[in-house]
């Protein structure tokens, strides 16, 4: 039987959250809350979902240098996280984490996260958080391999020195709503952007008051809601 919430919180890395963050901090540890990359510095959820190797162990580059912050002993305190077993993470796999097929590898985290959310509903709501999609406007076409720094701020916490500061390029040089559609598969399961401003236009947008006014009161047993999650997804 499943017993999974139907609500879900899912927080992506955008600045759109930044005015909200003492407000989502007890919602976030009272929902049942997928958390991408390093929002579990900020957030307490009920799973931390990542996509690439080098967040979870990070290796130096070609010049041998380390280009994402090395959080490995502290992921070993969370309760539980969900990744990709990918580029040799395995050998560093913590007794807290499931790790998925390859195949379930997506290009961003934020997909990947939402994809396994509506895998694990039967029914109810989702909620992506900080899903911006931070591009500058009014560019003109140019090779999808330009990626160059940009000051425009990308993260929420921009404190966190990752390779991923100021990088516009996938955002730029990709379709958002054809990355994302392909996820809205259930029709018994509503997706929010609580982004107005997101340039992801697939799912219906709304503010963080509307968000605020729709979520229940309901407060998840959040061991449970994990050993269920174990349950479902394959454990390599």
């Amino acid at each position: 039987m499943n017993n999974m919430p139907t609500e879900c919180l899912i927080i992506g890395g955008g600045t759109s959250i930044l005015p909200y963050i003492s407000s989502l901090q007890p919602l976030c540890a009272n929902k049942f809350t997928v958390l991408t990359n390093y929002a579990f510095k900020t957030f307490l959820g009920t799973f931390l979902c990542f996509n690439d190797r080098d967040f979870y162990k990070p290796r130096p580059n070609n010049k041998g240098v380390f280009e994402n912050p090395d959080y490995y002993d502290e992921l070993k305190e969370l309760p539980l996280i969900v990744g990709i077993n990918q580029n040799g993470v395995e050998e560093f796999k913590l007794d807290n984490t499931i790790l998925l097929d390859r195949k379930e590898k997506e290009d961003l985290t934020g997909v990947l996260s939402l994809k396994l959310a509506l895998r694990l509903m039967q029914t109810g709501t989702v909620y992506l958080l900080g899903f911006d999609w931070t591009r500058r406007k009014g560019l003109p076409e140019r090779d999808p391999n330009y990626n160059p720094k940009s000051n425009t701020p990308t993260h929420y916490y921009n404190n966190i020195n990752h390779r991923g500061v100021g990088l516009l390029g996938y955002y730029e040089n990709h379709n958002a709503d054809r990355l994302f559609d392909k996820l809205i598969k259930k029709d018994t399961i509503k997706i929010y952007n609580v982004s107005p401003e997101s340039n992801i236009d697939c799912f219906e947008k709304i503010d963080y008051e509307r968000m605020f006014s729709l979520l229940s009161n309901e407060i998840i047993d959040q061991d449970c809601v994990r050993n269920q999650i174990r349950s479902k997804l394959c454990i390599v």
